[in-house]
């Protein structure tokens, strides 16, 4: 029951943040700031990384050694080989792609051309504009290592297990890989990346082992930042 209650901390305070954060893009309170790119300074990143790593290391303690659990038994952290989830990890990539590219095409008969696109994450805008390498390295440190381990720590590691622990593990696995979508808080992205947590869940559920969807993950935000950077306009 503790579990369960923490659980739900998690899942209103992410709703509610995103539910805030949509209401300042609806109305902002600066109309200049409507078409403004947004920017993350250094400074900014590294504190970023840094909440996101507390938040992680504080989901990671309180699952495992604050409930008297081995985090390995958790987490499945020696459930596989480093070789077998290296295979997982790269042969997840076709799916993924796959699923991406059906979400796009759906969201684009739910948007269409001619309509605003909802504004981009604030870390890609940067990743396009900003010519300050620190600052891209930070990015990119906190896209393909920090977001995919603590993220899949609170995801897959924690809610998926919980929700499943108290009902049925589809609800369980649909209403975690759409509260992943959600709090990325990006309309145009909602269904590509609803897809890509089915996805990421559904490895978590197969292996036993978290170390698999990170690996995704990070393999996923990877190829998307050197596309971001590489691309015109990203």
């Amino acid at each position: 029951m503790i579990d369960l209650l923490f659980a739900l901390t998690i899942i209103l305070f992410f709703y509610g943040n995103t539910a805030f954060i949509f209401q300042n893009a609806i109305n902002p309170s600066d109309a200049s700031a409507i078409n403004e790119v947004k920017k993350m300074t250094l400074s900014e990143t590294i504190s970023n990384i840094i909440i996101f790593l507390f938040i992680g290391a504080f989901v990671f303690s309180f699952a495992s050694f604050a409930r008297g659990r081995n985090p390995n038994r958790v987490f499945g952290i020696n459930k596989m080989s480093w070789g077998k989830i290296l295979i997982w990890g790269l042969g997840a990539m076709v799916p993924v792609y796959i699923f991406l590219g059906l979400g796009s095409f759906i969201i684009r008969l739910i948007i269409p051309s001619k309509e605003k696109v909802p504004e981009m994450q604030e870390i890609v805008q940067t990743m396009i504009s900003s010519h300050d390498i620190t600052v891209l390295i930070a990015l990119l440190f906190s896209a393909i290592i920090v977001a995919p381990i603590v993220e899949e720590i609170i995801f897959r590691g924690y809610i998926y297990p919980v929700l499943k622990k108290y009902s049925h593990r589809l609800f369980a696995g649909f209403m975690t890989s759409l509260l992943f979508a959600v709090v990325h808080g990006n309309v145009a992205g909602l269904i590509p990346l609803l897809l890509l947590a089915i996805i990421l869940t559904l490895s978590y559920e197969l292996t036993g082992s978290i170390l698999v969807p990170v690996l995704i993950h990070a393999l996923f935000n990877g190829i998307n930042s050197f596309f971001i950077l590489n691309l015109p306009n990203g």
